[in-house]
């Protein structure tokens, strides 16, 4: 699947999720794994509420850390692609 940069996400809604510190252990849908998330995981987790893009996704990382735009870029790509294939967000239609 090709992730474009215009796309929306949401958390799915069916991931039982606990926050932990600054991070989160969220529970697969299948209830048989979990997945733990720290610190620019667990921000990014966050972003993704169904309305922003990862356009805007992106705008939020580069403004709270401190990351090149084009290495967050990448980073994002393939931990949205993760994250996908656990089936702990959706693409928003």
């Amino acid at each position: 699947m090709v992730i474009e940069m215009t796309s929306t996400y949401a958390r799915n809604e069916n991931c039982p999720v606990r926050e932990i510190g600054d991070g989160l252990v969220i529970m697969a849908p299948t209830g048989n794994v979990t997945h733990s998330l720290e610190d620019i995981g667990a921000f990014v987790w966050h972003q993704l509420d169904g309305q922003k893009s990862l356009d805007s996704v992106l705008d939020a990382i580069t403004e709270a850390y401190s990351v090149e735009r084009d290495v967050a870029e990448a980073d994002l790509l393939v931990f949205v692609n993760e994250l996908l294939a656990a089936e702990i967000i959706v693409q928003v239609p």
